[in-house]
């Protein structure tokens, strides 16, 4: 059976949203199966490091870091894209990804617009 909201109900529970919510792509990093495999690891850092910057830059990554805590997620990227599977290409396109190093997680999300965020280097 549905509830239905009266007038003043409807306008209370429409205020409590937020007009300037947008569509991102939350990608979180997890350890990989190659986490801990040395070989071939001696120039990955600098590689993935340049790949984060062109995609902050690219406009691609809203925002992207580590996380901290030695747990089983390493980071996180919100990712701008215009559907599930291109934010998928994209975080997929990372070298730890590609290496196995790093597996990736992606799930849609709505928050508010950071149309105004800006990443310096």
């Amino acid at each position: 059976m549905t509830e239905e909201l009266q007038p003043a109900e409807r306008q209370s529970r429409s205020r409590d949203i937020p007009r300037n919510l947008k569509q991102y792509y939350l990608g979180f990093l997890m350890k990989g199966e190659r986490w801990n495999d040395p070989q071939g690891s001696e120039d990955l850092q600098p590689r993935q490091l340049a790949f984060l910057r062109a995609q902050l830059e690219a406009g691609n990554y809203v925002v992207a870091g580590p996380v901290t805590d030695g747990g089983e997620m390493v980071g996180f990227a919100i990712i701008e894209a215009p559907n599930l599977e291109a934010a998928q290409e994209i975080i997929g396109a990372d070298p730890a990804v590609k290496e196995r190093r790093i597996g990736v997680e992606v799930r849609p999300s709505f928050l508010p617009s950071m149309a105004g965020l800006k990443v310096e280097f």
